[in-house]
């Protein structure tokens, strides 16, 4: 059977094996009789075995106990000699970390862990393995990239960029880090952010910023100078500090528009520019009315014309007054023709030293009125002192010749003075604006006159048609059917006090000669003007000065032959002005001011009514009658009524002239017949 088989060996050559221990390239030789043998014992024909060298290695060495890596653990972990040779072969002569046996235990009871990716902006992890986990001194995770991050950034190189500041040429280094942070927010990294180099960022920390007054004149505000503007402006080679206004003023300023505002004379169509810094200072001394200007055409014909001497009025006089070259561009703008009626100095101060005095009639010896103006004409030559009364008089003039009496038609001729004080005002220098000649013309023949005397609230609207007294002359027609007509003159000026409705009286009222007068200067007396700095504030109520001006205001009413009425006006709410102010704090310290001013102001007027028995007409009580939300309703703003506001004001009082029985009676037959 030998022979038949031959020898087993040969199916087993002799070849060489490497050594089992990774890292060692020697191999040993194996024959084919011993691969047999390895074969009939069960095992591989080729088996792990050292090489000769590594294994006299093994064999010098011994096992070691290692400290355990997790931090905290006093237990030991085997070091085989195996494993030291592997690390020996791989250059390595310490111990490797290691975990001892309990913690390998409790190993394998955990589990890898997704991280989140430490670039901001990115939302997906890296693993965190189970083994770094236990080995972790503080149980902290690192702080990594996942792989699609590490990607980008390998494919990354730092960049130098322009610094951001004006004028600066130098660079400040924008790393690959940064630049994958600005992609995962969205950027583009051909658009670098804007920063400083480092030496404009060494300069800029030692600056500050600055606080400096604002530009415009009257403002107290200041604005900031930044430090960043400051380094800019150095950069540039600017040293001073540039001109700005404040923050509230370039507000106020921004939101702003050039007005064209009408011109000063009554019947020019031409206007003036009120620009927007002209705005911002009135809006800084809190003046909310426009002033009365010229247009820049009245502005050139003034600048021709000359003063002229006219001759006086009064008869026999050969003096002359000067017709200033103002009042004459005053008087064509309103379409006046030829010279105005005026008296000299001269005859003014006759006037003004003489009175009237009463003669005793020689025939029947009644008083002869001698007035001040037949004086005068008397020492011009044009006038003889009066020798009998009216009455004896005219039983002369009876018996002499017979006269055939004419009948004319009744009305009442206005004359509107030249001059007065109200001229040094340049508030109520000019008429009223609602007060046009149309309506003079239509007081001259109304039936019933009614002057309505104020402020911004008897004004009431800027379209004179809207306004309540022009309402309130239509709903008088109505009543008075055919007795005839009415007028009501809209005598308003905004901000208007009683101490110049006192002044421009004999201008506005004297001369209608008023079957009924309507006065209220409430608001203009209790006006509080809000300045440009909080608690900068200008008051118009003086309460001792007030007194006075309301007693004399009254008795000139008194002197009136029709009937007055005052009347407390609609209520206000100055908590809702905001006014452009960024100081909330102030505005309502304001507003309080302006309520209780007010109120005060409403108490006196109501006291000197009561004690010259003049009637007051209580129309805030109506307003506020369905409580203060139905009241802002009828209100354009914090203190005027809007148009519906005023359609109910004109209502009340017409339903007052009715009910006091305030319109004139209807002409009897009798007395048409004497006329």
């Amino acid at each position: 059977m030998a022979r038949a088989f031959g020898n087993l060996g040969d199916l087993f050559p002799e070849t060489h094996i490497h050594c089992r221990v990774k890292g060692c390239d020697n191999a040993w030789p194996i024959s084919g009789e011993e691969a047999m043998k390895n074969v009939a014992r069960g095992q591989g024909a080729r088996p792990d075995r050292m090489c000769d060298e590594c294994y006299t290695k093994f064999l010098a060495s011994q096992d070691q106990q290692v400290p355990c890596s997790k931090s905290g653990c006093e237990n030991t972990w085997l070091w085989n000699r195996f494993q030291q040779l592997e690390s020996a072969l791989r250059g390595h002569t310490s111990p490797p970390r290691g975990l001892c046996p309990s913690c390998q235990t409790e190993l394998s009871k955990t589990t890898d862990k997704e991280m989140p990716c430490r670039m901001r902006g990115c939302k997906k992890t890296w693993t965190w393995p189970r083994k770094q986990q236990m080995m972790s001194e503080d149980n902290a995770p690192p702080r990594r990239l996942c792989e699609e991050c590490y990607s980008k950034l390998r494919g990354l190189e730092d960049r130098q960029v322009p610094c951001r500041m004006k004028g600066c040429e130098n660079t400040w280094p924008w790393n690959r880090y940064q630049q994958l942070e600005n992609e995962l927010a969205g950027h583009s990294l051909d658009t670098p952010p804007l920063r400083m180099c480092d030496d404009c960022f060494r300069k800029l920390r030692e600056l500050h910023d600055t606080e400096l007054v604002c530009r415009v004149k009257g403002c107290e505000r200041n604005w900031v100078y930044s430090k960043y503007e400051q380094l800019e402006r150095a950069l540039a080679g600017e040293e001073k500090a540039p001109e700005r206004m404040c923050k509230e003023c370039y507000t106020f300023f921004r939101q702003t528009e050039d007005r064209g505002i009408p011109c000063r004379h009554r019947g020019c169509g031409g206007t003036w520019t009120a620009t927007r810094m002209f705005q911002l200072s009135l809006w800084l001394k809190g003046d909310k009315s426009m002033p009365r200007r010229l247009c820049d055409t009245c502005v050139r014909k003034l600048a021709t014309l000359q003063d002229k001497e006219v001759e006086c009025m009064v008869p026999g006089c050969s003096e002359t007054w000067t017709h200033s070259a103002s009042d004459q561009l005053r008087d064509d703008c309103a379409r006046k023709k030829g010279e105005p009626q005026r008296r000299c100095k001269h005859c003014e101060e006759f006037l003004a030293s003489r009175e009237a005095v009463d003669l005793p009639c020689p025939l029947c010896e009644r008083k002869i009125h001698w007035s001040a103006y037949e004086q005068l004409l008397c020492d011009r030559g044009t006038f003889d002192k009066p020798t009998a009364c009216p009455e004896c008089m005219k039983q002369k003039l009876a018996l002499e010749k017979p006269r055939e009496e004419e009948k004319r038609e009744h009305h009442h001729v206005i004359r509107m003075p030249s001059a007065g004080r109200w001229h040094e005002d340049e508030r109520i220098r000019d008429w009223p604006v609602h007060m046009t000649h149309d309506v003079l013309e239509r007081s001259e023949q109304a039936a019933l006159r009614v002057v309505a005397i104020g402020d911004d609230l008897t004004w009431s609207a800027a379209d004179g048609d809207q306004a309540w007294p022009q309402v309130l002359q239509g709903k008088l027609d109505e009543m008075l059917g055919d007795r005839g007509q009415s007028v009501v003159v809209n005598a308003g000026i905004p901000l208007c006090t009683t101490a110049q409705g006192l002044t421009r009286f004999p201008r506005d009222v004297d001369v209608f000669d008023p079957d009924l007068l309507i006065f209220s200067f409430s608001f203009a007396d209790a006006f509080v003007f809000k300045g440009g700095a909080p608690d900068h504030w200008h008051r118009n109520f003086n309460p001792d000065r007030l007194e006075k001006v309301l007693a004399k205001f009254c008795l000139r009413v008194k002197r009136l032959r029709g009937k007055a009425v005052a009347w407390i006006p609609n209520p206000v709410f100055p908590h809702d002005d905001s006014n452009g102010t960024a100081n909330n704090q102030g505005d309502s310290k304001w507003a309080s001011e302006q309520a209780a001013a007010l109120e005060h102001v409403l108490v006196q007027t109501r006291h000197a009514c009561r004690v010259h028995d003049i009637p007051v007409l209580d129309l805030r009580v109506r307003f506020e009658v369905n409580g203060e939300r139905s009241a802002r309703k009828w209100m354009q703003n914090w203190f005027l009524h809007n148009e519906s506001g005023a359609r109910n004001i004109a209502t009340w009082f017409a339903g007052h002239i009715r009910h006091e029985g305030l319109l004139p009676d209807p002409p009897s037959d009798s007395a048409d017949s004497q006329a």
